[in-house]
């Protein structure tokens, strides 16, 4: 139960056999290949090695268009993602066929048609719509421009002016021109549209007038009467939904071969992922060079695997230089291992630290279950997490939270019948402890005690790792100094009396004197020792954020408890046997979501900063080892 050891992997071979090696290691999936830095080569052999030439461009590219296929046809498979659906196995040979069986190319060409063409026949519709929006104002306009032009002796406009000056416009048209025809197409948007016609020896005055009233000219075609304009549209739009109905059909025909382009995915990522490692090799005229990291523990696998396999190829395995940072990898028994999910949300341990997920574990669980306090909702979470492991098809990071939830789902259990809670106390239970509600403080006392055990042990967590780096007197100022002084307050609010003082005064002078050893001044010295002392307020703060293990618990429990008021209010008619069920129902079920999230975050606050702040760094890099796609397959590697 830590982190794994790395060690590093130096392999030399001759470069015709570089991509079957590659192939082997990425079968096995358990190195990490990392970029040989050129800097890291001396001048002379700078001169004969060479860094390999990245080829992931094509690949990528490839990549993206199988991405783009299944993005685009899981809109048309007309389902639902299946979550009960089960990844196809898959021999080795089967895989490597996918290359040539699956003519994927083709089918991106067909979606990417197809994709272009719908976005234009919506963007076409789209103006046409809105075309139709604008000779809709017109409909009224009986006569075409083309029938208007073949008046010699006359000139018309045809547009709108604002109705606030309608009638100014009809009186100076009457007063100022002798003979016009002004015939109001529609009033609409505050405006008026209209046709105009004059005699040709009026243009100009008419134009003048207009002018004055803010005239503007419509930009429509009128070659065809609006009316006809307005048929010719809506028969485009037929003829657009009709193409559109077509491609969505054949999208769908398509989407029928998801299953393929599935397959094609994991097969061109796994390629796509080899590509990446090639260019992070060496390479001289005949051979490549190749570093990793490989856990200790599969070193001799590997080396025996590609040395038995290959014939000319050199391999060594060595201890990793003090300057390196090798990948994190956390392994844990079978109970602990969930709880890696809750690490990893924070932050993985650098490779010289302690993992701490075994350390979490007992208090996340205690937590959880306390602030989700309620045995019916514990059954809830074995049934939900039950269905997640024997009926789905999860991958390694679902199926840790499935594991979790179970586990979580005992201490709810336990804190239910403890707390005499279930669903909200819908079936009357006797508590085997208290009921939160009546003995509220010493529910909180329990909770504030526990934070203090959590404190105190990651305080220990922390003196464990200073010794064991051969820090012994950093363990006493840092840790047992502390454990002097807060144990010795809390004695005294205990009732210790003059030993409780006098241990307190003792911590409190020993961190005075070594907190702020770091600085060379004595007034530096001082005032960092007493900044250090003015830390017990942070020490009080963590210890009263572990209030939270009452109020969560009782948030969760008030807000089922008024469900089941209400389901009482409804009495024991036809009333409350329709609604009831379905208040209970739907209820209980909010409350059970919204009270797991919140539960599940406030745990997780506790060990991220009342927990692991006492000893915990971070800042560690996971390992990623090349390995090929498993996303929607999985692979037999012994057949």
């Amino acid at each position: 139960m830590a982190v794994v050891k790395m060690k590093k992997l130096i392999l030399a071979a001759h470069k015709d056999e570089k991509d079957e090696i590659l192939d082997a290691i990425q079968d096995e999936g358990c190195v990490e290949i990392f970029n040989i830095e050129d800097s890291s080569l001396d001048e002379d052999d700078a001169k004969y090695v060479f860094k390999e030439a990245d080829t992931t461009a094509s690949t990528e590219m490839e990549f993206n268009n199988i991405k783009f296929t299944y993005d685009f046809l899981g809109k048309f498979t007309g389902k639902k993602k299946d979550i009960f659906k089960k990844r196809d196995i898959l021999t080795k040979k089967e895989f490597e066929g996918l290359g040539t069986k699956i003519d994927w190319n083709d089918l991106y060409s067909q979606c990417k048609d197809i994709e272009f063409r719908l976005n234009e026949i919506k963007s076409i519709k789209a103006k046409t719509i809105s075309s139709i929006e604008q000779y809709d104002e017109w409909l009224n306009l009986d006569v075409s421009s083309k029938n208007l032009n073949e008046l010699k002796s006359v000139s018309y406009f045809i547009g709108a002016v604002s109705m606030k000056y309608e009638n100014q416009l009809y009186e100076d048209l009457s007063n100022e021109v002798d003979d016009a025809y002004i015939e109001i197409i529609s009033k609409k948007h505050q405006n008026i549209s209209f046709l105009l016609i004059c005699h040709n020896d009026d243009i100009d005055n008419v134009s003048d007038i207009l002018k004055r009233y803010g005239f503007s000219k419509s930009t429509l075609d009128f070659e065809i009467e609006p009316k006809d304009r307005i048929q010719s549209l809506k028969e485009n739009i037929d003829k657009l939904d009709s193409e559109y109905e077509t491609l969505m059909q054949k999208a769908k025909e398509l989407s029928l071969r998801i299953d393929d382009v599935e397959k094609a995915y994991d097969y061109v990522n796994s390629k796509l992922e080899k590509e990446r490692a090639k260019s992070n090799l060496l390479r001289t005229e005949k051979t490549f060079i190749l570093e990793g990291w490989v856990p200790e523990d599969k070193g001799e696998r590997i080396e025996g695997i590609l040395v038995k396999r290959f014939r000319d190829i050199f391999i060594e395995i060595d201890e990793p230089a003090d300057e390196d940072m090798p990948p994190v990898k956390l392994k844990n028994n079978a109970l602990v291992e969930p709880f890696e999910i809750i690490t990893g949300l924070y932050s993985l341990p650098l490779p010289t630290e302690l993992d701490p997920t075994p350390l979490l574990m007992p208090f996340f669980m205690v937590f959880f279950g306390m602030m989700m306090a309620d045995a019916g909702y514990g059954l809830m979470m074995i049934a939900i997490s039950v269905v997640m492991l024997k009926f789905m098809d999860l991958k390694e990071n679902a199926k840790k939270m499935a594991k979790l939830i179970l586990y979580c789902s005992f201490p709810t259990i336990v804190f239910g019948l403890l707390y005499g809670s279930f669903f909200g106390g819908i079936i009357p239970m006797k508590p085997l402890w208290v009921d939160p509600l009546d003995n509220t403080m010493e529910v909180l006392g329990v909770s504030i005690i526990m934070g203090i055990i959590q404190i105190y042990f990651g305080l220990g967590v922390k003196a464990y790792s200073l010794i064991k780096s051969g820090k012994v007197l950093d363990a006493i100022y840092d840790v047992f100094f502390w454990y002097a002084l807060l144990s010795g307050l809390i004695w005294l609010l205990l009732g210790g009396g003059k030993p409780a003082g006098i241990i307190s005064i003792i911590g409190a002078l020993g961190l005075l004197a070594t907190q702020g050893r770091e600085s060379k001044s004595i007034a530096g010295k001082f005032f960092g020792g007493l900044y250090g002392l003015y830390g017990v307020t942070s020490y009080l703060g963590d210890a009263l954020s572990y209030s939270r293990l009452l109020a969560l618990g009782l948030s969760s429990g008030l807000i089922g408890w008024s469900f089941n008021l209400i389901i009482g209010m409804l009495g024991k008619g036809v009333v409350g046997l329709i609604f009831g069920p379905i208040v209970f129902v739907v209820g209980h079920t909010f409350n059970f979501l919204i009270g797991g999230l919140g539960t599940f975050v406030h745990t997780c606050r506790l060990q991220y900063l009342e927990f692991f702040g006492k000893f915990f760094e971070g800042g560690g890099v996971g390992f990623k080892p090349l390995t090929n796609s498993r996303e929607f397959i999985k692979l037999d590697m012994q057949k």
